[in-house]
């Protein structure tokens, strides 16, 4: 895969579901989640790394995404959503293949 789909927390459940509906379609990606932020998974910058796309699906605006940025001078895509809802599989899925195509 070229796109990874980097989450933590609460987004694991549709991550999960996007991503196993842009594999049965298909597309190529990649997922991972992290159990703990601080500090990082020592390998983190190198599996960033193997990826042309990092993708961060977030329920806030967009906190990881900026760390990641500063600490590993990663690209990293925001989706962020702030309402108080949880993503939708189907949303997040059409987000997704969207990083995937642009």
């Amino acid at each position: 895969a070229r796109t990874l789909v980097l989450g933590w927390g609460s987004t694991y459940g549709p991550i999960t579901a996007a991503v196993r509906r842009l594999r049965a379609a298909g597309e190529s990606i990649a997922q991972a989640h992290l159990r703990h932020l601080n500090p990082f998974p020592r390998n983190l910058g190198t599996v960033l790394q193997r990826y042309d796309k990092v993708v961060i699906p977030e329920m806030n605006l967009g906190q990881l995404a900026t760390l990641i940025r500063a600490k590993y001078l990663v690209d990293a895509h925001s989706y962020n959503q702030v309402n108080g809802m949880p993503f939708k599989a189907e949303q997040l899925a059409t987000a997704l293949k969207e990083a995937i195509d642009g």
